[in-house]
């Protein structure tokens, strides 16, 4: 039979590891939350991406052109993804301007099937 040492050092363990399951279930929630975040930014980045065909041969130049030229300012690989990112919002804007109803199209044309 356990003294009542053992059972108030099994009561206290017993505590920890409640505590620390609860611990890792809301670390598991935020990570889920997180995924579930960049699931929902990649199917929008694949939806925006379905619309680019007939711009890429355009904006792939000026991409790699604008790519290169902040490249020589910056050696590290995260200048470079910096410089590439401060151009992503003004060439959506552009593809945005030279289709300007095409998710309106998209929306009708989901509906009628």
């Amino acid at each position: 039979m356990l003294g009542r040492k053992e059972i108030d050092n099994l009561n206290l363990r017993k505590q920890a590891l409640v505590l620390e399951s609860s611990l890792n279930r809301r670390a598991f929630q935020a990570e889920f939350q997180n995924l579930r975040s960049a699931t929902a930014w990649v199917s929008e980045v694949a939806q925006v991406s379905r619309g680019l065909p007939p711009l890429l041969p355009i904006l792939a130049p000026l991409a790699g052109f604008l790519l290169a030229r902040s490249s020589r300012q910056s050696d590290s690989w995260l200048g470079r993804v910096v410089a590439a990112a401060k151009w992503i919002g003004p060439l959506y804007s552009l593809w945005k301007g030279f289709f300007p109803g095409r998710e309106h199209q998209a929306e009708a044309g989901g509906r009628a099937t």
